[in-house]
């Protein structure tokens, strides 16, 4: 009876959310009858989240099952049912007015329906057709304006990219299979732990591992592949949540996936380390130049993903996905509630703003580097140098907002918040080391750590500069680069509709070549 319960449980929200799909896809049913049976749809969601948690505790061992579940599967298939509901509630007041929405409802439900199955496969074959129907389904949520310009080239440009990343996924899959006789996910991994350290690995093994790590990056939209992702806050508001909350994470849940693998291949480690080093710098500090709420919260996620696929190269898996779990909640809520997020950055921004002086944000780095280590010393927690660094640079920003926007009592306030969220990390951490199953520690070398030290450092001093010294010569060409996104994506849309074109609809066709269709409106 267990084994039979293991082996259906898996199967429960994949199947709920098709059926969701094909019954709210209908376009003869009407509105009022869509928006009971979504009400019943939330609820069957919940019932075999439940069901699923309820049954995984007592598990068992079985590697050559279709679909598997473990604690990081668990945890990340439970996100995808919260952010369904979520997205369910938003949607049904988001769309009251539109057309069509039968087709969005369709493409929604087999959207996440694909994320499940992606999430609870053990065969890698299934896998990649889940990867693969992700990508064809949210494509068509893209098109859901189709008069939208902009939001036509980012699809245009995210289907393009896409099929690169399955491409090179699909290659990893069989270069395993050859070398490992088996597409099943739980005996590679079981393989990858049960060989002595350091593992050899073949040429086939390593450029396995180096496709996996270009998958992750393309579909974390990192640098210069970013463009799209920057475009498709064009889309519906719960479209864009969906994106940066959820789908956009899968390249995270990837290099977790084969953890065991990339953690003995330097080389897939510094493909990684570079790109999403070089990523999250650029990201973060692109971000301080815009003005739109939501563009700014799309070079937020590039940069967020950047800092996760960080994480998973250094080996600190734990961090990684209390990383996905955190910024998925996070994201979703501010796509959600941008018009409060909008209203609530405008009255700061007519609030009295005080200097921010040279000394003030060093002081405030000197601070965040005395409580944190004050905190490791109580607490004899250690970790890579460029950990701590990038812990202390970002609450050292924070802090320097904070001195810019607030009083000495909201300067305090942001004090106790830097606290309570170092203890929020180490905590999470510390409860996820106990969910996690054992993964090999990552073959991480001095010069990786001494790589990502410089680049949180230039980060900081680069964020301070512009903050402190706005007037200054340099400050004003640093930040004329940084607000044309170092003009890769401009490069990037143009080899794409050189490789290969797109037609727009007539009444549109007119801002294809338009400059102003890859960068934010500046008024």
């Amino acid at each position: 009876m267990n084994l039979d319960l293991t082996a259906v449980l898996p199967v429960l929200i994949p199947l709920t959310l098709s059926l969701a799909g094909f019954i709210t896809g209908l376009s003869r049913i009407s509105d009022k009858t869509r928006q009971m049976m979504l009400k019943w749809i939330s609820a069957a969601i919940m019932i075999s989240a439940i069901v699923i948690t309820a049954g995984h505790i007592e598990k068992t061992d079985k590697p050559q099952a279709l679909l598997a579940m473990n604690n990081v599967n668990l945890l990340v298939l439970l996100l995808v049912c919260f952010m369904a509901i979520v997205l369910i509630k938003f949607s049904q007041r988001y769309l009251f007015a539109e057309k069509n929405t039968h087709r969005y409802w369709r493409w929604l439900f087999l959207s996440l329906t694909s994320v499940s199955v992606v999430i609870v496969s053990n065969h890698l074959l299934l896998f990649w057709l889940g990867w693969v129907s992700i990508s064809l389904c949210f494509h068509r949520l893209l098109l859901f304006y189709p008069d939208r310009p902009r939001a036509v080239l980012a699809a245009h440009k995210k289907f393009i990219l896409a099929r690169v990343a399955e491409i090179f996924l699909l290659s990893a899959i069989v270069l395993l299979y050859s070398q490992l006789g088996t597409f099943y996910l739980a005996e590679m991994t079981n393989h990858y732990m049960s060989a002595g350290i350091p593992v050899e690995l073949s040429l086939a093994e390593k450029c396995a591992a180096i496709m996996l790590a270009l998958t992750a990056l393309i579909k974390c939209a990192q640098l210069p592949v970013h463009g799209w992702l920057i475009q498709v806050v064009e889309a519906p508001t719960p479209i864009s949540a969906l994106l940066h909350a959820g789908i956009i994470n899968l390249g995270g849940f990837l290099l977790l996936s084969f953890a065991p693998l990339i953690a003995f291949s330097s080389d897939a480690q510094w493909l990684i380390l570079i790109i999403a080093g070089l990523s999250t710098l650029v990201s973060a500090l692109v971000m301080m130049t815009r003005i739109s709420v939501k563009v700014k919260l799309a070079w937020s996620t590039c940069a967020q993903m950047g800092l996760m696929l960080i994480e998973c190269a250094l080996g600190l898996h734990e961090l990684a996905l209390l990383h996905l779990i955190s910024h998925s909640l996070y994201k979703a809520y501010m796509f959600l509630s941008a018009g409060d997020v909008l209203q609530e950055y405008s009255l700061k921004q007519l609030a009295p703003q005080k200097n921010v002086t040279f000394i003030s944000a060093m002081s405030s780095l000197l601070l965040v580097v005395i409580s944190t280590y004050g905190i490791v010393y109580f607490t004899s927690y250690s970790g890579p140098l460029s950990v701590w660094l990038l812990v202390n640079t970002a609450l050292a920003l924070y802090l320097v907002s904070a001195v810019r926007n607030g009083t000495i009592l909201q300067f305090l306030t942001s004090c106790l918040t830097v606290a309570l969220l170092v203890g929020f990390y180490m905590g999470g951490k510390t409860i996820l080391t106990w969910v996690m199953p054992p993964l090999p520690a990552s073959t991480m070398f001095d010069a990786m750590d001494i790589w990502l030290s410089a680049l949180f450092v230039a980060l900081f001093l680069l964020a301070v500069q512009v903050r402190v010294f706005p007037q200054a010569k340099a400050t004003r060409t640093l930040y004329r680069w940084l607000f044309s996104g170092l003009y890769l994506d401009e490069l990037m849309t143009r080899l794409t509709l050189f490789l290969w074109p797109i037609t727009l609809r007539p009444e549109t066709a007119i801002k294809q070549n338009d400059p102003s269709l890859t960068k934010e409106p500046t008024s």
